[in-house]
């Protein structure tokens, strides 16, 4: 009489076995995107189905700077434009320089990671290629190239950073992993906005 109980147990550990195997072949082979060397991270338009194909799409860019200031940024025909932020116009083909930091780590959000991302800060208007990666670190369609940092809070300096340490990021947040940051973030943001109310601040609110 056959044991089906013995041969599915022998079925659940061959499977158990495989994963494992698979998993530790992936982990290995992600240690190579692994290396802190860089404090910039491009991120191009780009399908992706896995971590290891979002590190491939990654390309660290050591020569990247960001503007001194937002106005240094923004394109202005009577003025001379910083050497890096000539460089990015003409590398990822933007009009201008735009960065935010991606939600649930700005200023107010918990821990020293501050991941900030640079952009064409008219890209809606003047890129036209999908990027999910990018979507997923701001949550909102975006468009073209971007590029991606991270600010030690103590330091207030743009810190090493690696591709795969961008993919998880990406990825964690593709699955809903921040969303509890995101949260917290916000309701700090709204504490502040009130206390500032009741100090006589005003504030205004964009619409748009």
């Amino acid at each position: 009489m056959t044991n089906y109980s013995k041969w599915d147990k022998f079925a659940a550990d061959l499977a158990s076995d495989t994963e494992e195997e698979e998993g530790k072949k992936e982990e290995s082979e992600l240690k190579k995107y692994s290396e802190k060397s860089v404090c910039f991270v491009h991120i191009p338009p780009g399908d992706f189905a896995r971590k290891e194909q979002l590190c491939k799409l990654l390309q660290e860019d050591p020569d990247f700077e960001a503007p001194s200031s937002s106005a240094a940024g923004v394109e202005m025909d009577d003025e001379v434009r910083e050497p890096g932020v000539e460089r990015a116009l003409e590398k990822y083909k933007w009009k201008s320089v735009g960065s935010q930091f991606v939600p649930g780590y700005g200023p107010t959000s918990a821990g020293d990671d501050l991941w900030r991302v640079f952009f064409d800060d008219n890209f809606l208007t003047t890129q036209s290629e999908p990027n999910r990666a990018a979507r997923a670190l701001l949550g909102y369609k975006s468009l073209g190239s971007f590029v991606v940092s991270c600010v030690d809070r103590k330091t207030g300096e743009a810190r090493p950073i690696s591709r795969k340490e961008v993919a998880d990021l990406i990825l964690r947040r593709q699955q809903g992993g921040d969303g509890e940051r995101i949260q917290r973030e916000h309701e700090t943001q709204k504490a502040n906005m009130e206390a500032f109310s009741k100090l006589g601040g005003q504030t205004v609110k964009l619409d748009g």
